[in-house]
């Protein structure tokens, strides 16, 4: 078999990857405060091997197919490296509902789950059957006072992300925030988690809206038939290497 197969199966692959990554930040495209990835790749390169020992004649045809090609002899793989999640603000969309909150600029809302704190830019909240502030998912949104519990009135979320009931200010929104070279890694449920985090400064939040996702519809749909193309063009090519190597194999039973 030709081994030049090898590499363009790495690539391949690793278009293959990059296509599942485009396909879920589509997926996500409506999910409130989702962050879209892009995969990295790495070049791997192959080991130099031990040439080849020459047959045991001096001269004459048994030495030249037993000699070493000229030539270098390092091949180049790619692989999959890392996902690279990209923090930039979403669109602020109203909702009218007034547990929602939106934060204006960088920051996250804490939350508490059962498998630690997480954290997250989605404010779709709501209350559960204990009146506690969650999420869509049920684990209880964090206040700088621990969790977060309303009683009934008129609900208003403040620009400082004080929570105010009928007027009087009863919780504030735990936000967090992190350094830009030590951002939090994506978590289960579309959570974020990091042990980065440090109180958000002059935090901004809209009460009654949401942020939607960052992913841009058109600009993945772009990335995605490009991939499936540059997949199709590595399909092709080893198609193309088998046929020489079927043609070369029909050629030499010929002689």
């Amino acid at each position: 078999m030709n081994r030049a197969i090898y590499p363009i199966l790495s690539g391949a692959l690793a278009q293959e990857r990059e296509m599942q990554v485009f396909a879920n930040n589509m997926a996500n495209v409506n999910t409130a405060g989702f962050k879209q990835d892009d995969q990295a790749f790495k070049s791997v390169m192959a080991r130099a091997q031990a040439p080849m020992p020459a047959f045991a004649y001096p001269t004459g045809f048994g030495q030249q197919i037993g000699a070493r090609p000229f030539g270098p002899d390092e091949r180049v793989f790619v692989a999959p490296h890392a996902l690279h999640t990209s923090f930039e603000a979403g669109r602020i969309r109203i909702t009218g509902n007034p547990l929602d909150a939106a934060i204006q600029g960088s920051g996250f809302f804490e939350i508490k789950t059962p498998q630690g704190t997480r954290y997250t830019r989605s404010g779709m909240f709501s209350l559960d059957s204990q009146r506690r502030l969650v999420t869509n998912l049920g684990y209880p949104v964090m206040g700088t006072k621990g969790e977060i519990k309303l009683p009934p009135g008129a609900i208003q979320v403040g620009s400082q992300g004080g929570i105010d009931v009928d007027g009087k200010t009863v919780a504030t929104l735990k936000l967090m925030d992190f350094p830009v070279d030590h951002m939090p890694q994506k978590h289960s449920d579309g959570l974020f988690a990091s042990d980065s985090a440090q109180p958000a400064k002059n935090p901004q939040v809209q009460g009654g809206h949401i942020e939607e996702s960052n992913v841009n519809s058109i600009g993945e749909m772009v990335k995605m038939i490009q991939g499936m193309r540059n997949y199709e063009s590595s399909q092709k090519l080893i198609q193309t290497l088998d046929h020489m190597a079927e043609i070369a194999i029909q050629g030499v039973g010929r002689v």
